[in-house]
């Protein structure tokens, strides 16, 4: 008789944020939030309500795509396997507004179980951003495309790549669209819910969940936003967007005290995002003696004809390796890592 391991067993490793307020099962919609667990035997099936969301699953680092279907609840990801340990990792690929997902547990074969839990990282780094860090179109084969969840991978975002880079894990808190004070096509120069708003939750579209990181506080966050802000008219006032850019990375400071900031323009933001994200940090590093704050330009090396880019002109995964390539010397200088 196969067996059970549920959701909230000891040996199964989270990695990005989750709600776990539930005694039997988590749930969960960020981008880029995975579950990892060493397992041993032939088959491995995993509990999961979902039916939008598409993932990674990595058996022993071979990895396959799976498309969640709604009304199925349990998914066998792995059969005839040789004997001896293995690794499963289970990574969400889409965003929260194509949906959250319930996850359950596992199934091992009769016989077998969950081996220890795998080792954490030395290292973690936080993502906070907008469509380009959720890795919208990625997987596009051109800028004409128009974007599908199937098109979506953050696992291949310069995102994931920095963070594999160093070994690190990395967390998503990005959603396509976000503002600091005005989202993507807004119809005014602000919105009522933006970046701020969203920073401290647990589950992206459930205002009330709160992310308790325990311990777990990243060595470095990444805040990537101003992009939808001045995409278009109506653009934001310049004071405005730099006093919200300000509270925001004020917000990070008081969850993160000992963390190092990174705040970066580029390399799709239109002017004056950039200017007011350098002005925002340099007064809030004039304020409050912090030295763990910097600014990071990523200058606009995408090739503009279209073979950097996905669908909507988005980065595809050349002009993501392009984004990690300036960002990796950066985080090595400064975290000197």
């Amino acid at each position: 008789e196969p067996k059970i391991v549920g959701a909230k067993d000891p040996r199964i490793r989270y990695i990005g944020r989750f709600d776990f307020s539930n005694s039997q099962e988590v749930y969960f919609d960020w981008s880029g939030a995975a579950i990892e667990a060493n397992f041993s035997g032939p088959y491995l099936a995993i509990l999961l309500e979902d039916g939008a969301n598409s993932y990674n699953v990595s058996i022993d680092k071979q990895t396959n795509v799976l498309e969640t279907v709604p009304g199925k609840t349990k998914y066998e990801i792995a059969q005839n396997l040789l004997d001896g340990p293995h690794i499963v990792r289970i990574t969400k690929r889409t965003e929260a507004f194509i949906g959250g997902a319930t996850f359950s547990g596992f199934i091992v074969a009769a016989g077998h179980e969950l081996l220890e839990k795998p080792a954490d990282a030395d290292r973690s780094i936080e993502f906070i951003g907008d469509s380009i860090t959720t890795g919208y179109g990625i997987e596009g084969e051109s800028p004409d495309c128009w974007f599908t969840a199937r098109t979506q991978n953050v696992d291949q975002t310069y995102a994931a790549l920095t963070a594999r880079h160093f070994a690190a894990n990395y967390s998503i808190v990005a959603l396509s669209g976000l503002g600091v004070v005005r989202n993507l096509r807004a119809d005014e120069t602000q919105s009522p819910e933006t970046a701020i708003d969203f920073v401290d939750r647990a589950v992206a579209m459930n205002p009330r969940s709160q992310w308790n990181p325990e311990n777990s506080a990243p060595d470095a966050v990444i805040v990537n936003l101003g992009t939808n802000d001045f995409s278009s008219l109506p653009q934001p006032d310049y004071g405005v967007f730099v006093d919200a850019y300000m509270d925001l990375l004020g917000k990070i400071r008081d969850r993160y005290p000992r963390t190092t900031i990174f705040a970066l323009s580029g390399p799709l933001m239109l002017a004056p995002a950039p200017s007011a994200i350098r002005e925002a940090v340099d007064r809030l590093r004039s304020l409050t003696k912090d030295e763990a704050l910097h600014t990071v330009e990523i200058s606009d090396t995408l090739d503009s004809s279209g073979a950097d880019f996905g669908c909507d002109w988005h980065p595809n995964i050349k002009g993501h390796i392009k984004i990690a390539d300036q960002l990796v010397p950066v985080l090595a200088e400064k975290l000197d890592w």
